[in-house]
């Protein structure tokens, strides 16, 4: 019957899902100039970058400028956190390099929560971790998208939908799978995907491999299980991310990755809807 009653609520939408930016801004400036094509915009973890030169404050500061932007276009947006996204290891603030006054009241905004993403929840548009939440569309379309954290020992709490058809967002492929590969992926999360059978899961962390088979979806169960495979941190980089388009109303989902810096490839693949 669950199935049965999806099928007959089939959302019509358009999801634009990516990751692992890594604090490169060009690529948060494209979101900013392609999100109002999107009923939703994911990224599944890895915003910032451990390594920054300058830091993390400098980082932070940014997203949320980024984000105040995002919210004008008035566009859903869905994010949970990744390992480069936890803070604990990594400097706030590298000696010389200096913060504005004008700027100082966005880290008051960060002072106020438990987790930096939290912060960026500004409206009702936005999911991040901890989160179950109806996102209503411009078309008047409803899509639940569930926002797990990531955790550094790997345990992952489930969240039950708020309604159906949903997505979940974990930056950690399921473990046992082929978008996991080459790494080994996260074993709670592939026993909350077996347990729960969500509609869709994006996933980041595993980025793309010349060469390799590159696999960025799997059909588990129910589910339909997708991966980013975003180009790994260079020097330089593609001028746009590797990203999905996933379009329920064609029934179809489009991977674009840079296998170079040259030309963008595009895979697309029908997408069946699930019927028990």
């Amino acid at each position: 019957m669950l199935f049965l009653g999806f099928l007959l609520t089939k959302p019509k939408v358009k999801l634009l899902l990516t990751a692992d930016f890594h604090f490169h801004k060009p690529w948060f400036d494209w979101i900013l100039r392609v999100a109002d094509r999107y009923d939703l915009v994911c990224i599944a973890g890895d915003l910032l970058d451990m390594f920054h030169p300058e830091g993390v404050v400098p980082q932070l500061i940014y997203v949320y400028e980024w984000m105040q932007t995002l919210m004008k276009l008035q566009v859903p947006v869905a994010l949970c956190s990744g390992n480069h996204d936890l803070l604990g290891n990594t400097p706030i603030l590298v000696p010389g390099v200096s913060i504005r006054k004008d700027k100082l009241p966005i880290l008051g905004e960060f002072a106020k929560h438990r987790h930096w993403l939290h912060s960026l929840k500004m409206n009702h548009l936005v999911a991040v971790d901890d989160d179950s939440k109806i996102i209503r569309t411009r078309g008047g379309e409803a899509i639940t998208v569930v926002c797990l954290p990531y955790a550094a020992d790997g345990h992952v709490q489930s969240l039950n939908p708020a309604a159906q058809p949903y997505l979940i967002l974990h930056h950690e492929p399921p473990a046992q799978t082929r978008i996991a590969e080459p790494k080994d992926g996260s074993r709670e999360f592939a026993l909350v995907v077996a347990r729960q059978q969500p509609t869709w899961t994006l996933s980041g962390h595993v980025h793309f491999t010349l060469g390799a088979e590159n696999d960025f979806l799997q059909r588990i169960g129910h589910s339909w299980c997708f991966i980013c495979r975003q180009t790994p941190p260079a020097v330089v980089l593609p001028p746009e991310p590797n990203f999905i388009v996933l379009d329920t109303k064609k029934s179809e989902a489009s991977w674009f990755h840079w296998p170079s810096l040259e030309k963008a490839e595009e895979l697309k693949v029908p997408l069946p809807y699930p019927r028990g």
